[in-house]
């Protein structure tokens, strides 16, 4: 049997190394999940506002999605090298030995932290889904686009922290700016 290469999809450049969140709804994005052992990984989980009570930020959910964080990367051997946790969202900058490893970690993070929110271990979940689409996945192809997402869940954490929100945010920030970002 031969082994699917991504290049033989037909899907557009710019989704190329995309998977997930909203792009399932077209198709572009319900090719396999594209998951590399070699490049980082930015996933984004994105919770439905209805099923979390206080958002993700509330101490319960916050410890929670640590906890679980914790315990699942060490167990699937993932390195998680930053994650920043939003009332809505989580966006995670990860690295796996092996897609397989990828693969769990991603579908037993979204297990785990939806059943214990939901205290759901045994039963079925009555009320509304916990996520609201399939958590998004982008390879990070080269060290430019590593930088600037790097640069970009810093600036969501300092946001949920409390500095204010600007359209503009990445665009034309300086070199004095972004050192300020990591400070």
């Amino acid at each position: 049997m031969n082994q699917q290469t991504f290049s033989s999809l037909k899907i557009p450049s710019k989704h190329r190394y995309c998977h997930g969140g909203i792009l399932r709804r077209s198709s572009k994005g319900r090719g396999a999940r594209p998951l590399s052992h070699k490049d980082p990984i930015h996933l984004l989980f994105k919770v439905n506002k209805i099923a979390v009570k206080g958002g993700l930020r509330s101490l319960r959910s916050f410890s929670l999605m640590n906890r679980v964080l914790k315990r699942y990367s060490a167990k699937f051997y993932v390195k998680v090298e930053q994650f920043s946790v939003q009332m809505d969202h989580v966006h995670m900058l990860v690295r796996g030995s092996r897609r397989s490893n990828l693969q769990s970690f991603m579908r037993v993070l979204a297990g785990q932290f939806a059943q214990t929110l939901t205290d759901t271990h045994s039963l079925k979940h009555e009320g509304p889904k916990v996520w609201k689409y399939r958590p998004f996945s982008r390879v990070i192809k080269g060290f430019r686009p590593y930088q600037t997402v790097r640069n970009y869940i810093q600036l969501n954490e300092l946001e949920a922290l409390g500095r204010p929100y600007s359209k503009t945010r990445l665009r034309g920030l300086s070199q004095e700016q972004l050192v300020e970002l990591w400070e």
